[in-house]
């Protein structure tokens, strides 16, 4: 079915062919998790060309497609044997390596290669009831695994002590993996987004965040709670309960139609009233789905100035292995409108640097009515004494 859709919109698009090649889209159209190459036309039965080492996985797991085998040495032979089978004057992709993109331009001649990713990005950002049914489940071991933190936090625990007791509880109850590494940072080290995890013990009256998610069948969701080790003092709690102020603020706006600009200024603005708007540095949130990948994205400005903009075909690059990454964002410069079957997540957070930090985030899938939190552990003030 998706990729019959697929079809239709390269149709739309004026593209003759489209080649999927990144993992995480040939899992979303096939159902395998062998990667490849997907070749798919209007006009041509869509073909995986599957490496030889995942032939069986391909061949087990893969729907609507045919399967074939390719070597390394005979990749190239086999995508152009399909190409030429549909004789398409305009090709879209999803993401080419550099050397392919050469390789083929070659091969081809006068047909044209397009960077048509948006295609698949926006299908992706929808989720069906199959995906949101998985990301329910992956919620629930996120639940799962940030309960297991609860239980065994204490001082003298080490960050990683921590990260692990959760990554087992999650595994124990089915996760097939980490949505991504974990972030658990502690005391001065809560003020860091993105922190990671050391072999730093616990003290008592120290702010504890932990960023953690499980993986489902593939999909990913999300999740932050920030506790704190004993009992809290004045400016902790007036930090915490500003950060869950704008948490709950947010995800009464996280509905179909919002724009995820406008999501991100209602919690900015509850932060700001509560004197603390410079220490949130970050966009409210991002979608949640098949990918891990962190931004900021590295564009193609510079050398569209030197005048090569148009043998640049990708951008340079991303963050990697931190987030859980997918459209639509919510942001101050987001221009995405929510739809229902978005999954975006909501984590307003403040970081005093030197002094520690708090964030609060959850997985929310966007509904025709009320959102719909996918991680569900309590976040009040009084769950999160430890």
């Amino acid at each position: 079915m998706r990729i019959k859709k697929l079809s239709e919109a390269i149709e739309a698009a004026g593209v003759d062919a489209y080649l999927v090649t990144q993992s995480p889209n040939v899992f979303y159209f096939t159902g395998s998790i062998s990667g490849g190459n997907l070749i798919v036309s209007p006009d041509s039965d869509p073909l995986l060309l599957a490496a030889r080492l995942n032939l069986a996985c391909a061949l087990d797991q893969a729907k609507g497609c045919d399967v074939r085998p390719y070597t390394r040495e005979d990749m190239l032979d086999q995508i152009m044997a399909k190409l030429e089978e549909i004789g398409p004057s305009t090709i879209g992709f999803d993401d080419l390596s550099l050397k392919l993109f050469k390789d083929l331009g070659e091969r081809l001649g006068g047909v044209e290669l397009k960077d048509e990713s948006e295609i698949v990005k926006k299908m992706r950002m929808v989720k069906d009831a199959d995906e949101v049914k998985l990301m329910r489940r992956a919620g629930a071991l996120a639940d799962i695994g940030m309960e297991a933190i609860k239980d065994c936090l204490g001082e003298g625990i080490a960050e990683h002590e921590v990260a692990a007791e959760a990554a087992y509880a999650m595994r124990m109850h089915g996760a097939d993996d980490l949505a991504f590494p974990f972030i658990v940072v502690s005391g001065p080290r809560s003020a860091y987004p993105h922190g990671g995890v050391t072999d730093r013990e616990i003290r008592r009256g120290e702010f504890v965040t932990v960023d953690m998610g499980a993986s489902y069948r593939e999909y990913k969701t999300d999740i932050t709670r920030t506790f704190i080790i004993g009992s809290p003092d004045r400016k902790q709690r007036t930090i915490y309960e500003a950060v869950l102020k704008a948490n709950l603020a947010a995800h009464d706006k996280i509905r179909e139609g919002a724009h995820g600009v406008d999501v991100h200024n209602m919690a900015m603005a509850v932060i700001e009233k509560a004197g603390f708007g410079e220490y949130f540095i970050h966009g409210l949130g991002h979608g949640v789905g098949l990918e891990v990948h962190e931004g900021p994205s590295l564009g193609k400005t510079r050398i569209e100035k030197a005048g090569f903009g148009q043998y640049f075909i990708h951008g340079l690059g991303h963050g990697v292995g931190l987030e859980v990454h997918e459209g639509p964002s919510l942001g101050k410069t987001s221009k995405d409108i929510l739809r229902a079957g978005n999954v975006v997540t909501n984590e307003p957070g403040i970081y005093i640097h030197g002094y520690g930090g708090v964030r609060i985030e959850d997985t929310v899938l966007v509904t025709g009515l009320d959102p719909e939190r996918l991680t569900k552990t309590p976040k009040d003030l009084d769950s999160m004494i430890a």
